[in-house]
């Protein structure tokens, strides 16, 4: 056997050696171009769902989770979702007195879930049905930005904490951007019916 065809086939065999070795990679819905920097992301335009002042609120159906150990219910089709236990188990946020804040808004805590997803996520927020604003933003992570809260989430499943922040009691939608999704999701805020 010549040499070069021996030194050919000793390398051929080695590489397949070393493939044997490593493990298989593990797919994920994460695309290869995932930004690693906040600049990268391009916030898409603002297009929440627009109702008239009477309208019927078309809140988002809210739908059970597979893991019971962090949420039982969430809102929306993901990859990143707020968590449906917060909004009286659908999607009606309940207003209490003990909510309002001293420039007039109410804040509740709506906690987020991120699964099989990694990268910059944008979370904005608005009132449909008439005046007011709203907004949600992430307790531990990201910053103000593009007229909401953006994060980049490291891994494919993140528990975030969060707080949402209404004008009072009406019909609101988030919209969530991601590099490879954008969703939006409608929910009521009501006065609270009981003790406050």
């Amino acid at each position: 056997m010549p040499k070069a065809l021996r030194t050919t086939a000793l390398v051929v065999l080695l590489a397949a050696a070393a493939g044997c070795d490593s493990a298989a990679p593990t797919p994920t819905s994460t695309p290869a171009s995932t930004p690693t920097s906040p600049g990268a992301f391009a916030a898409p335009p603002l297009r929440l769902p627009e109702g008239a002042s009477g309208d019927a609120c078309p809140t988002s159906e809210a739908h059970p989770w597979p893991r019971s150990d962090q949420a039982a219910r969430v809102l929306g089709p993901g990859p990143v979702y707020p968590v449906a236990d917060y909004l009286g188990g659908g999607a009606v946020l309940q207003l209490r007195d003990s909510d309002r804040q001293q420039d007039g808004t109410y804040e509740k805590k709506v906690r987020w879930i991120a699964a099989g997803y990694r990268g910059p996520v944008l979370v904005r927020a608005g009132r449909i049905d008439g005046p007011g604003s709203a907004s949600a933003t992430f307790s531990y992570t990201g910053e103000a930005r593009d007229g909401g809260h953006y994060a980049l989430l490291d891994d494919l499943d993140t528990d975030l904490p969060a707080t949402t922040t209404v004008s009072g009691p009406g019909c609101y939608a988030y919209q969530v951007d991601g590099d490879t999704f954008s969703v939006t999701i409608v929910f009521r805020a009501v006065p609270a019916t009981g003790p406050t």
